[in-house]
């Protein structure tokens, strides 16, 4: 019975393991950072989101009225936020490809928690549910939005 107890231990044990927690990677990536800083740690409200911007070269923001959009000098990096709901950081396309497990360490490290190893992910931050996205088409999206 021993035995069987010891088996059954390790089988649930090895299946907890791999129920998709990311491993950290490290944060290299400017664009990632910059999420991290500007949308992560500003939530849930956003509302030092466009100071936090600063820091990464987005001097000047616009509001659009439905959401205040800047960029950096260059146009290589934007943001684009709305007030407690929505904060997005998008760059040209890069060729790391690590950067959605960076967004996910990022994201962990920002909830405390273990996030999934793939995007969409659901999350609480701040108490808030959010959705976090990473699409490649045509750039880099970083994506943090409340779900309807």
């Amino acid at each position: 019975m021993k035995t069987f107890a010891l088996l059954v231990s390790c089988s649930l044990l090895g299946a907890c393991a791999n129920l998709g927690s990311q491993p950290p990677v490290p944060i290299t990536s400017p664009v990632v950072q910059a999420f991290r800083d500007i949308c992560l740690q500003t939530a849930p409200s956003f509302a030092e989101a466009h100071q936090v911007a600063r820091q990464h070269g987005i001097a000047e923001v616009t509001d659009m009225g439905f959401a205040t959009i800047g960029f950096n000098a260059d146009k290589s990096l934007s943001i684009q936020v709305k007030a407690s709901r929505e904060c997005v950081v998008t760059s040209e396309p890069q060729q790391d490809e690590t950067l959605t497990s960076q967004l996910l360490t990022a994201a962990a490290v920002s909830a405390g928690t273990t996030v999934p190893r793939k995007v969409p992910v659901r999350m609480m931050i701040g108490g808030q549910s959010f959705i976090l996205m990473h699409d490649r088409e045509g750039g880099e999206a970083f994506v943090m939005l409340k779900p309807e």
